[in-house]
Parts: C-alpha cells; structure tokens; sequence
C-alpha cells in the first residue's frame, strides 16, 4: 500500500486528505473484494450455454474491475500530487461514458 510522502513542503491538504482518502479506498475495496468473488463463484457455476446470464456476469465484472482502477487512481493521484495541488500523473479518460454505456447495456 502506498504511504504518504514525507516531504515537510507537501500541501498540508494533501497531509489532511491522505488518511480520509486511504480509508475510503480501503473501505470501497471489501465489498468489491466480495462481488468479485461471488462473480468468481458464478462464472464457475453458470453454465455455458446460458449466454444472456455470462454477457451479466461479463459486465458485472468488468464493472468491479473498473471501481477498484478509478480508487487505485485516485489513491496515485492524491499521494504523487505536487504542492500545488496538480496531479503528477495526468488523469486518465473520463470512464463516466464507459460507465453509462455499460449500465445502458443491462438488460432485465
């Protein structure tokens, strides 16, 4: 897990922020940790032939996959944040368009 710089010039936010946004991330990363293993569990169980259930299981995964990069991102972008506050990692494509396009996707 990534500790927060040790720089005594770092953002005092940044320092402020680090232990919030660390428990968070941590705290959003259990229930993940569950649905990925229930989606394990179905992916062993599901049968093959049932195609509309796997697209489901396809989606639900690549979704818990998406949450756990956008927190991990997040977790980068406040520990390597420069004291200004601009990040230095340049923040990747907006994923709300995926999001929206997968959940669209669901059907019923």
């Amino acid at each position: 897990m990534l500790t927060p710089a040790t720089d005594v010039s770092a953002d005092p936010l940044q320092q402020m922020l680090w232990p919030m946004m660390s428990d968070l991330v941590h705290e959003l990363r259990q229930p993940l940790s569950v649905i990925d293993a229930c989606a394990d569990y179905l992916d062993l169980v599901l049968p093959a032939t049932d195609r509309r259930s796997r697209q489901q299981l396809e989606l639900l995964q690549q979704q818990v996959a998406e949450a756990s990069r956008i927190l991990h991102e997040a977790l980068l972008q406040l520990h390597y944040a420069d004291a200004s506050g601009a990040p230095a990692v340049a923040p990747a494509a907006s994923s709300r368009s995926l999001t929206n396009a997968a959940s669209a996707a669901v059907t019923y």
